[in-house]
């Protein structure tokens, strides 16, 4: 059956919102319009992408262009659906919000009611804690972290009495995206962000505190996720533009990633990492999912002792940009670095010939630009 894709980044937000209706931030909003074509790169031909009818043209020039220029067939734009067809819905990301936006576009038949029952479940394991539950078996079962765990706070007074203990720490929001509503606090400032953090709990019911580590290294592994079994799908090495929020990826195999890592940490090290992450990530969901996911590391060094893996920062149950740098991967079959930045701050110098990843738009720049010195 072919699929139906559905590019909704404000996911995590409609998710934080329960069964509220969840109106996205205006910069999530624009993201979920700009970046409709990214399932582009996810995609084969038969496939169909959900786009705004303001967009449909402009979307299928872009899928056009591809074909013609590099030879790349992928999904088809389509605005709405007609009752007669049939999808595997397949959306960035699931939630009552993104059910309601297929049947805003006509999908009737095609949502399955034991989808619909998940979601409450979904929601759930969402929720940031999920990582300090990876992280606990890890220490069960793979060895001890090397920092203090993380703890679940519903209270400023335990994020202080924490503080005590580790020193400087990170505040996240249980549901956020993008590395929004993740922010460090110290003895310093924790007067200063005390509103905030009590908004989010006020919102939220808890936030996560865990200690400030000096990160070298973001990177991920992805699978897809059925009827309790993890299958590994590749590695991502991503970067951000700040020092929270997302801002591309490198496009490469597996191969090239571990190469890369491997000043740090051993190849060796990073390849074990598979089979442990696979066998805690189907102890912690069990059968609680179905779907794309990509666990979230990073390397950080620990003074003396050298460099060292985070083997769980989170759990993103959705698709990640990581999934895309594979699909990149996969078609053109170029090694690169992928870019996702507000219009106009993406140093493309003389000579570039860059890609574009979706229609070109006046919010976001996404471009694939090819390089050998990776």
């Amino acid at each position: 059956m072919n699929r139906l894709f559905l590019f909704n980044p404000e996911n995590d937000i409609a998710l934080a919102k329960g069964g509220l209706p969840a109106t996205p931030p205006r910069q999530a909003a624009l993201l979920h319009r700009a970046g409709a074509m990214l399932s582009y790169w996810l995609g084969n031909n038969g496939d169909r992408i959900l786009v705004a009818p303001e967009d449909f043209e402009n979307s299928m020039i872009f899928k056009e262009s591809i074909e013609n220029e590099l030879g790349i067939l992928g999904p088809t734009p389509i605005e709405s659906v007609s009752r007669d067809n049939s999808y595997h819905l397949t959306p960035w990301g699931w939630s009552l919000d993104a059910i309601k936006q297929y049947e805003r576009a006509g999908v009737v038949a095609a949502i399955d009611n034991d989808e619909i029952e998940r979601i409450p479940s979904y929601r759930d394991i969402s929720h940031r804690r999920t990582a300090l539950e990876f992280l606990r078996k890890w220490g069960e079962t793979v060895g001890d972290t090397a920092f203090t765990l993380p703890i679940e706070a519903r209270y400023v007074t335990q994020i202080m009495e924490y503080m005590r203990a580790v020193g400087e720490v990170i505040v996240k929001s249980p549901w956020s995206s993008s590395g929004r509503g993740v922010f460090p606090v110290s003895a310093r400032n924790i007067e200063a962000v005390r509103p905030l953090i009590e908004g989010i709990i006020r919102r939220q019911g808890s936030i996560m505190v865990e200690p400030y580590l000096p990160k070298v290294q973001d990177f991920a592994m992805l699978y897809n996720y059925r009827k309790g079994r993890a299958e590994y799908v590749g590695m991502s090495l991503f970067f951000n533009s700040t020092a929270t929020n997302y801002g591309g990826n490198l496009v490469g195999s597996d191969q090239m990633i571990i190469d890369r890592l491997s000043c740090m940490i051993p190849s060796e090290t990073i390849e074990g990492l598979k089979n442990d992450v696979t066998e805690i990530l189907q102890s912690v969901l069990r059968d609680s999912y179905q779907g794309p996911l990509g666990v979230d590391m990073m390397i950080w060094r620990d003074g003396a002792e050298g460099y060292r893996i985070d083997p769980c920062v989170e759990v993103n149950l959705r698709y990640t940009m990581g999934f895309v740098a594979q699909g990149i991967w996969r078609k053109i079959g170029r090694k690169g670095v992928m870019t996702i930045a507000p219009k106009g701050s993406v140093n493309i110098k003389s000579g570039d010939k860059p890609i574009r990843l979706v229609p070109d738009n006046e919010w976001f720049d996404m471009v694939f630009m090819q390089t050998d010195t990776l």
